[in-house]
């Protein structure tokens, strides 16, 4: 098991950001994973708290290479996350995050670890 304290590592300082659309609404929020530390296969089994309320699984959408699946399409079409390779991760949320500090809780199934969890805290501005 890796410690939650290397996990965070892998989150990007500043990522979390909302989503605004044309209109100027605030549609949801995003943040990135880059791997610093070694390279693992994300098979499925994503999870997300944001301040201790769940994230249903339909409400996320995840980037990698350009490519934007649907979290649930993880189970079916593992991801190699290699070292150097960022993950930004795109959640549905009406009226996204308010200003402040964000505490978010992710836990992933790997190949090579089992299930990962860490959490890490960072500001909406």
């Amino acid at each position: 098991m890796i410690p939650a304290f290397m996990l965070r590592q892998l989150y990007e300082k500043g990522s979390l950001k909302n989503i605004i659309d044309e209109n100027g609404n605030k549609v949801g929020f995003t943040f990135s994973l880059l791997n610093k530390l070694g390279s693992g296969t994300i098979e499925g089994g994503i999870k997300l708290k944001v301040d201790g309320e769940e994230i249903p699984l339909e409400k996320i959408k995840v980037e990698k290479g350009g490519v934007v699946s649907k979290a649930e399409e993880f189970s079916k079409n593992p991801v190699i996350f290699a070292v150097s390779e960022r993950i930004k991760f795109f959640i549905e949320k009406p009226g996204g995050l308010q200003e402040g500090i964000h505490k978010i809780v992710i836990s992933v199934m790997t190949t090579e670890y089992g299930r990962i969890e860490f959490d890490f805290t960072d500001k909406v501005s």
